[in-house]
C-alpha cells in the first residue's frame, strides 16, 4: 500500500507531504482529525462529513472511514444512525466520570509502572515528558493533548502492562479535550510543567507511592478545576 497521501492543491495537505509518512493512510488521517478535535478546530457536535475530509486529503472515503471509526473507538467521535460520524460532545457529566475511573486506575497502574520499569522505559518517559514541556512552554497547544497522552501511557511501561495500557489510553483519549480547557487557564500551563516534573521524578526514582499519590492529586485539581468551569460555562 502506498503510505503517502495523494498531493492536494489545500495548504494543509502541502505540509503533510513534506514528511516521511510511517504510518498506514488511516492512521494518519486518524491522527490529525485527532489533533483538529483535542485543539477545538472541530467543536463539540461537529459533523465530520467524509466527502469533505477525502476531498481536502485527496484520498478515497474507505480511509477516512476506517480513520474515523478508530476515533469512534477512541470516544473522540460518535456515530449517528442515518447522521454519519460527527465530535462527540463534552459535557460536565462526561468529565466527571472520566477523571473518576482514571482515579480509580490510573494511579495504581502507573505505581506499578515506576516499579518495574527498566532504562529504556525511563529514556522514553523523559523523552515524552520534554515533548510536552516543549510544546507547553511554547503555548502550542495543537499537539499538546497527544503529547500528555503519550507521556501518562510511557509511565505505565506498555511492554509489560498492555491490557492496562489499553484501558488507561482510552480514558485518557476521552479526558484530554477537557484536559486542553484546562491548560488554558491562565497560570495552569505552567502548573501542569511542575506536576508532570514531580510526577516524573518520582517515578524514574521507582518511588511507587509517591507516584500514585502525585498522580492522584493531580488527577483531583484537574477534575476539580474542570468542574467549576464547566458549571460556569452553563
Amino acid at each position: 500500500m502506498n503510505t503517502r497521501l495523494k498531493r492536494s492543491p489545500s495548504r494543509t495537505q502541502d505540509r503533510i507531504a513534506v514528511r516521511p509518512l510511517q504510518r498506514t493512510i488511516s492512521a494518519q488521517i486518524a491522527k490529525l482529525v485527532r489533533q483538529r478535535i483535542l485543539s477545538g478546530h472541530y467543536a463539540g457536535g461537529a459533523q465530520l462529513l467524509q466527502d469533505a475530509i477525502a476531498a481536502e486529503f485527496g484520498v478515497s472515503k474507505i480511509p477516512i472511514r476506517e480513520a474515523l471509526v478508530q476515533l469512534s473507538a477512541e470516544g473522540l467521535v460518535d456515530i449517528q444512525a442515518h447522521r454519519g460520524f460527527q465530535v462527540r460532545s463534552m459535557s460536565l457529566a462526561e468529565a466527571e466520570e472520566v477523571l473518576g475511573l482514571r482515579l480509580m486506575i490510573e494511579p495504581q497502574i502507573c505505581a506499578e509502572g515506576a516499579r518495574l520499569a527498566r532504562h529504556e522505559d525511563r529514556v522514553e518517559a523523559e523523552a515524552a515528558l520534554d515533548a510536552l514541556n516543549r510544546r507547553v512552554t511554547s503555548r502550542r497547544m495543537d499537539e499538546a493533548g497527544e503529547l500528555n497522552l503519550a507521556f501518562h501511557l510511557a509511565l505505565t511501561v506498555p511492554r509489560l502492562q498492555p491490557i492496562a495500557t489499553e484501558i488507561v489510553s482510552r480514558l485518557l483519549a476521552i479526558s484530554q479535550r477537557y484536559s486542553q480547557v484546562h491548560m488554558a487557564v491562565p497560570g495552569r500551563a505552567t502548573r501542569s510543567i511542575e506536576e508532570h516534573t514531580a510526577i516524573f521524578k518520582a517515578w524514574e526514582a521507582g518511588r511507587s507511592k509517591d507516584v500514585a499519590r502525585l498522580i492522584r492529586i493531580h488527577i483531583e485539581e484537574t477534575r476539580d478545576d474542570l468542574v467549576e468551569m464547566l458549571k460556569d460555562s452553563g
